[in-house]
């Protein structure tokens, strides 16, 4: 639940698009953020169909699903301004979510070092936040 203060925080002192938080859509990012973040869990469901997929996933605690979804919005024509802002919105979640892992490991599937589950996660939530500085949501880091 951290996530929707620290989206908030982060637009008002970190990003160019502080016109956001006076946005009547405002409550649809902290929404987006918020499943952003709870997202790469998604593994929870998958494992019920196959045992073998496993929680903490590497391709749901990834930044696969971002740019996957980044390839799709990058495609859609049209007036985007809302679906750029929740698609930033998730993404800082998903980063969110992923550098929150790296204080619980042990368990990341596929990947069974402590110290690469670390890397695991760092190179990804960085690759998060290299994303959404592409995407102009971070003025300076």
């Amino acid at each position: 639940m951290i996530v929707i203060p620290l989206y908030v925080l982060c637009v008002r002192y970190l990003s160019d698009a502080v016109a956001v938080l006076m946005s009547p859509y405002l409550a649809v990012y902290c929404f987006t953020a918020m499943v952003g973040a709870l997202f790469p869990d998604v593994d929870w469901v998958v494992m019920r169909v196959n045992r073998r997929f496993g929680h903490r996933n590497p391709l749901t605690h990834s930044l696969f699903v971002p740019l996957i979804l980044f390839a799709l919005i990058s495609y859609y024509k049209g007036d985007y301004q809302l679906l750029l802002a929740s698609y930033d919105a998730f993404i800082f979640g998903v980063a969110t979510h992923l550098f929150g892992d790296m204080i619980h490991t042990g368990n990341l599937v596929w990947i069974k070092s402590r110290r690469y589950e670390n890397l695991w996660y760092i190179l990804n939530g960085l690759s998060t936040v290299l994303l959404l500085c592409l995407a102009g949501f971070f003025k300076s880091l």
